[in-house]
């Protein structure tokens, strides 16, 4: 039996359950638990009942005349003591014997909806609005349900009750808004930022100092707020009661961190609001590109130089890094930094096709060459195009559609970060997962790769696999075409010196091919090794690089095993391959297409754990 919450005060935060199923707390419990098992509950009172949840108990005091709207010397009703309690079965039998599903009580003046709230009972919560409760009522502190749930910190019931109807931007009796709330007593990134998915006015003032949320996250000293409310956009120059500014506040505080935040931030923001970074945002990509084209292309140009002062070329790189680093910093915005991977990626790729043509033509002309790395060129550009433009498998919503989803799966008590991403407010398809560099949910989620600045999923995985073969076949190409390369231009001392002169002239032959080189050694030994994984994983096991690696980590910290070959995607090589691929064979094999963003049947954590089981 659950220990229940005894005290008749609002302020009342253990939770009912003090130990989870199957743990014991010693022979002293034990002792105690064996003496509550033959205690004689027929001599409790209705209220003692309540807490514990004794439903026949209550039945029969109630049939023998006891009033359940009658409450006890701290005005307290039973429908509060079930609520607080969690018990669902004695929640409906008092209402249904006339029980008030708004009753005030206790010395905070608090509706049972307020008493589940603070507790987090969830069903409960659930039970009491169907039956009629009101969530916008407000108790002796001047909260209603929603500010309660914000204080608490129970992001299913913030989830719930907006999607129910509450307003984000409802106030309490000194006009704070649960945002407000949060950035004044919450210290921490939560309950803040999922507010913030929920669209809140983040400029509102509150009714009495006239503060935003940014001024109370900043009186209160509050960093992860302050952090939080100025990515979503929180204005820098609106003023209280008193004139300041959120700046203003910090100064006052002395705060130093939160100083140097609010003043970099507004430093950056009037940089912005220029017109000339204005129009260099609007080109942004296009101009980073040409840095970075210019940038690769001048460290092979400053290597290659015709002096023998390492002095000179060191110095000349020394600058050259500088100033890529002071651009980056000063012009690169957020979205161009995110794809300064894909971009370098493409620049080093052209800059091997045209040491190809250049350097390598001259030696390797025959067609039975040129051919095949003319084709893997431009196949690599093709699929490296289709990784990045096409859809991975986005979970996309409509807000009533996730508002929908929140109320099904709160109701049906499955609102839990298993099923439901906190961060989309969305229900998670089975294989997907949250990618936190895209900020989406991706279905059949494999990883985010850094060359494309995109993730790989069920809508691009396919084309990611191909531009891995046709950059590993590229790059084999360049790494043979460097080789004759040297054989034919830099091998006068080959076999009559030692490798180390041999290597020397090689760097003094021509410095720009060595550092193509090992350009392109870098991207194929990647690419190599990600396409041989990639295969491993799609013929041999039918699973992501995630689930792999989440099954690989499970197997380290648990006792229960589990095979990474005896999952139900796993339909044999064969099979694996035609479904991935898409390939019939002229029919001789049948292929099952499935649209991974709308599967939910969750078929693959039960085989799981049916194999660990078995184990």
């Amino acid at each position: 039996m659950s220990s229940p919450c005894k005290s008749p005060h609002s302020h009342c935060h253990q939770h009912s359950h003090h130990h989870p199923a199957g743990q014991h707390g010693g022979p002293m419990e034990d002792k105690v638990s064996a003496q509550q098992a033959v205690e004689d509950y027929s001599n409790w009172d209705i209220v003692k009942a309540s807490q514990h949840g004794l439903l026949d108990r209550c039945r029969e005091l109630v049939e023998a005349g006891y009033d359940v709207r009658q409450p006890d010397s701290e005005n307290v009703t039973l429908l509060h003591w079930a609520a607080i309690n969690n018990r669902l079965e004695l929640v409906k039998y008092f209402i249904s014997k006339g029980a008030i599903v708004d009753q005030l009580g206790g010395t905070l003046n608090s509706t049972p909806l307020h008493w589940a709230v603070r507790q987090g009972h969830l069903q409960t919560i659930i039970l009491l609005m169907k039956c009629g409760a009101d969530p916008s009522l407000i108790d002796g502190e001047g909260y209603n349900s929603l500010h309660l749930a914000v204080l608490y910190q129970h992001l299913p019931i913030i989830a719930y009750l907006i999607a129910k109807g509450q307003n984000i931007d409802g106030s309490d009796m000194n006009g704070m808004t649960p945002l407000m709330l949060s950035a004044q007593k919450i210290i921490g990134m939560e309950p803040t930022s999922f507010l913030l998915k929920l669209n809140p006015s983040v400029n509102l003032a509150d009714k009495i100092h006239r503060n935003t949320a940014l001024h109370w996250a900043v009186s209160s000293g509050n960093v992860n707020a302050v952090d939080l409310l100025l990515e979503a956009g929180s204005s820098l120059d609106v003023q209280n009661a008193k004139e300041e500014s959120p700046l203003d506040l910090a100064r006052q505080t002395r705060n130093r961190l939160i100083i140097h935040i609010l003043t970099s931030e507004a430093n950056s923001r009037s940089g912005r609001s220029s017109r000339a970074l204005k129009t260099l945002q609007k080109y942004e990509i296009s101009l980073v590109m040409m840095i970075c084209l210019s940038l690769l292309g001048g460290v092979g140009y400053i290597l290659n130089m015709n002096t023998d002062s390492w002095l000179l070329k060191g110095t000349l790189l020394a600058l050259v890094t500088a100033g890529s680093q002071l651009f980056t910093r000063r012009f690169v915005g957020p979205t161009s930094q995110k794809h300064l991977p894909a971009i370098f990626f493409i620049s080093s790729v052209f800059w091997m096709f045209m040491t190809w043509f250049i350097c390598f033509l001259p030696d390797l002309a025959q067609a039975t060459v040129q051919v095949p790395f003319v084709i893997s060129f431009f196949l690599l550009l093709y699929y490296f195009y289709k990784t990045w433009r096409t859809d991975p498998g986005y979970i996309k919503c409509s807000e009533e559609e996730k508002k929908q989803t929140i109320i099904s799966l709160a109701e049906a008590g499955c609102l839990d970060i298993r099923v439901f991403c906190t961060s989309c407010l969305v229900k998670k398809p089975l294989r997907s997962m949250h990618c936190h560099a895209c900020n989406s949910c991706v279905a059949k989620y494999d990883q985010h790769c850094i060359w494309t600045g995109h993730c790989i999923g069920a809508g691009n995985h396919f084309y990611f696999v191909l531009f891995l073969f046709a950059m590993t076949v590229m790059g084999h190409w360049m790494i043979y075409a460097s080789s004759i390369f040297w054989i034919n231009q830099c091998s006068s001392t080959r076999l009559r010196d030692s490798i180390g002169s041999f290597l020397a002239e090689v760097i003094s032959c021509s410095p720009w091919v060595l550092y193509i080189f090992l350009l392109v050694c870098s991207l194929t030994v990647w690419s190599t090794l990600m396409l041989l994984l990639q295969i491993y994983q799609i013929a041999f096991l039918g699973l992501t690089t995630q689930e792999r690696f989440s099954l690989q980590m499970q197997n380290r910290y648990s006792k229960h095993q589990v095979s990474l070959r005896k999952s139900p995607f796993n339909h044999g090589c064969i099979q694996n391959l035609a479904d991935f691929f898409q390939c019939q064979c002229f029919g001789l094999i049948k292929t099952n297409p499935i649209d991974w963003t709308q599967q939910y049947h969750n078929v693959f954590q039960a085989s799981m754990m049916r194999n660990a089981q078995a184990v």
